[in-house]
């Protein structure tokens, strides 16, 4: 018997906010990317979509890809497109065209907003629902553009609520000096916003006045907004992340003497300790792009555009986007650049901030793969010094004693666990014993103060996971047919074949183990199916029987039951008929058969020498009263004058006593048998019949 069974706990899941690696791998430009889990980051290819300007991409606490999307269509972790993952009304120009939001207290439910872009016919901010139960675990489309307001384009940001659960979203009204912030929480989309005037009205015309970032710094107290072409203008702004209320406009233009029919700001980024803003701008098709440095710390815009340092002047490209890393440098795009640009000390007031122009290369498997944009995040995925709060839980998954532990302890007062079976503590690293495995709706409550009160809560559901669910090792008769398999709620599951289904039907024994990832544990279970043996049985050749010659059929004295296909059930039966015989024999639940086919032989001749035809129904006619086998057979009676009285052909025909249909009457009557065997002898007798009346 092999069977295995093992489990392990992905440590420190439920989005992992201590590892705060949702930002850990980039999708961007003509399908590359980067891949921040390492040092320095790597770059990445092969994506299954491309990006022209805004992108996003969502990664777990772990920093591994779950689905990634440039506005239009949405792939999953396989690279291909989600189930209704196409479609998408967000728009390839639009600059911040799409952000994700995982839905606060939920591991499955992500909301995807897009914005469309100036000029074209999918202008509106939308929002589409991804659950990624769904599909084993990649993920479904279950809601698609919902439209929240149709006068919203270009403008997208993120940022997380003081309470660091819920997510704040913001997007400009075209026309209008309007912000409109929506809030997510546990409850899913307020569709009530929160509005913000700020006094600078940009206008749809031209249409590209409206393009340009909108970009939230880490710690969300600052927002800025790039109005490019004809306003050439960056408008900076305090965030409320309580209120969502947005204050203090501040605006300035970075470039003195900007032609209108070009771009000029686009791009923008804060410096991690958001003292320190960047800007991308392009002023021609000759100039160089520029990277221009500000000193926002005074809050004053004649003061912040006289800090203005130029960092980079970089030609022939034109700017793209800034997208602060989770390594603390700020990348810069280029459209249609080989490489991605970088700002190494981005803290850094002038040149010390350590421009790299063209500094990690990208086009060793595709042309121009740098675009306008890099993804939107939910910024403040980026703010090292803002850590939420979370538990996981350690150790194996099937042991009911599970140890939890906080990410951080700094800044509580003290902790009540609810561990979902009515069992509670105050430890701040509590091993606690589950009775019986299934799932518990575990909830942490962390007191002190916030911004919404006293006390903050965290839930994940916890799968204590059975010691084996697949059953144990077994052996069948016919392998083909069987189904094996654990149904979990809400599982993704991995076979040995590479079927992702909840069960398989097994065609072939070996040995299958069944992977199912729940909660935050994957467990794994085995079950060798292995094949009876089917009981051998011989009953012997095709042969022959003769009507007082019985023989004798033997089904071996191994099987547990007999069935003859004459009712039989005894290991042997005798046979004295020609006929088709078969048996069944059965061992251990599994049956085996053998067929024979039993003919007339050649028999003894047999004949009687008289017979009484008085309708008694004693010797009342005469013939051949033994079975055998022939290939032609003749038999004749005569009477005294040699005139034949009887002739067959048929060895079952028998003589009455009669001619004609004239009784004869008694005495001796000769007779001559002639026939050819099946082994093709000829035979040859003959008598005399008494006939007796």
């Amino acid at each position: 018997m092999i069977k295995f069974f093992f489990t392990y706990c992905l440590l420190l899941f439920f989005f992992n906010a201590s590892a705060q690696k949702e930002a850990s791998v980039w999708f961007f430009g003509q399908g590359v990317g980067l891949n921040f889990n390492q040092s320095p980051p790597l770059a990445l290819y092969g994506w299954g979509s491309t990006a022209q300007e805004g992108c996003a991409i969502y990664n777990d606490g772990s920093g591994k890809t779950l689905f990634y999307t440039n506005g239009i269509s949405i792939t999953n972790r396989k690279n291909e497109i989600m189930k209704n993952g196409i479609s998408i009304f967000g728009d390839l120009s639009s600059t911040n065209n799409t952000v994700i939001v995982p839905l606060p207290g939920s591991e499955n439910i992500f909301y995807l907003f897009t914005i469309g872009a100036a000029g074209q016919s999918n202008k509106g901010f939308r929002y589409s629902i991804i659950d990624m139960g769904k599909d084993s675990g990649f993920g479904e489309v279950v809601q698609k553009n919902i439209l929240i307001d149709n006068r919203a384009f270009e403008k997208l940001a993120a940022v997380r609520h003081c309470n660091n659960k819920d997510v704040w979203v913001t997007i400009r009204i075209s026309e209008t000096d309007e912000y409109q912030t929506f809030l997510v929480n546990s409850s899913g989309l307020n569709g009530t916003p929160v509005i913000s005037h700020t006094g600078l009205i940009i206008t749809g015309d031209p249409p590209e006045n409206s393009l340009g970032t909108l970009k939230f710094s880490v710690n969300g107290s600052r927002l800025v907004a790039a109005h490019s072409f004809e306003q050439d203008a960056m408008e900076l702004m305090d965030f409320n992340t309580l209120t969502g209320v947005i204050s203090n406009p501040i605006v300035f233009k970075p470039n003195p003497a900007h032609p209108s029919n070009f771009a000029g700001v686009y791009g923008a980024e804060f410096s991690p300790d958001n003292r320190l803003l960047y800007v991308t701008s392009t002023n021609s098709l000759t100039e160089p792009c520029v990277l221009y440095q500000f000193d926002i710390t005074s809050n004053n815009a004649a003061t912040i555009l006289a800090s203005k340092q130029t960092i980079a002047q970089t030609t022939p490209y034109a700017a793209g986007n800034l997208q602060l890393g989770p390594d603390k440098k700020i990348y810069m795009s280029m459209w249609k650049d080989t490489s991605v640009s970088v700002i190494a000390n981005p803290d850094i007031y002038g040149p010390g901030c350590n421009f790299q122009f063209n500094k990690i290369y990208m086009a060793q498997q595709t042309n121009e793969p740098v675009q306008f944009g890099f993804p939107t995040f939910i910024q403040s995925y980026l703010d090292s010094n803002n850590v939420v709060y979370n538990f996981s839980r350690a150790g194996n998954c099937s042991n009911p004693d599970v140890q939890f532990t906080i990410n951080r302890t700094t800044g509580i007062d003290s902790v009540l666990w609810d561990f979902g079976d009515n069992q509670q503590s105050k430890s701040l690293a509590p091993v606690h014993h589950f009775n019986t495995p299934g799932y518990y709706a575990v909830t942490l409550y962390i007191y002190k103060p916030t911004c919404t009160g006293n006390v903050d809560s965290i839930q994940h559901t916890i799968w204590v996971a059975p010691a084996s669910f697949l059953g144990n090792d077994t052996a069948s008769c016919a392998i083909s047919g069987i189904q094996i398999g654990a149904v979990i709620s809400g599982g993704y599951y991995l076979w040995n074949t590479g079927d992702v289904s909840t069960r398989i039907t097994v065609t072939n024994a070996g040995l299958y183990w069944q992977e199912i990832k729940q909660a935050g544990c994957t467990v794994r279970d085995s079950i060798n199916i292995s094949l009876k043996p089917t009981p051998v049985v011989n009953i012997g050749n095709d042969t022959s029987v003769c009507k007082n010659k019985s023989i004798v059929f033997d089904a071996g004295n191994t099987a547990t039951s007999y069935l003859w296909n004459n009712g039989a059930n005894t290991q042997t039966i005798t046979v004295t008929k020609p006929g088709l015989y078969y048996v069944d024999v059965a061992i251990d639940g599994c049956t085996g058969s053998d067929t024979a086919v039993v003919s007339l032989g050649d028999c003894e001749f047999f004949i009687p020498s008289a017979f009484t035809p008085n309708k008694d129904g004693l010797n009342d006619d005469f013939g051949v009263l033994s079975d055998f086998s022939y290939q032609r057979f003749s038999f004749k009676i005569y009477d005294r004058y040699g005139h034949t009285i009887f002739a067959a052909k048929d060895i079952t025909q028998k003589w009455d006593g009669s001619y004609k249909g004239l009784a004869l009457p008694m005495g001796a009557y000769p007779w001559i048998i002639e026939y050819v065997n099946n082994k093709g002898e000829k035979k040859f007798y003959k008598g005399t019949a008494l006939l007796i009346r």
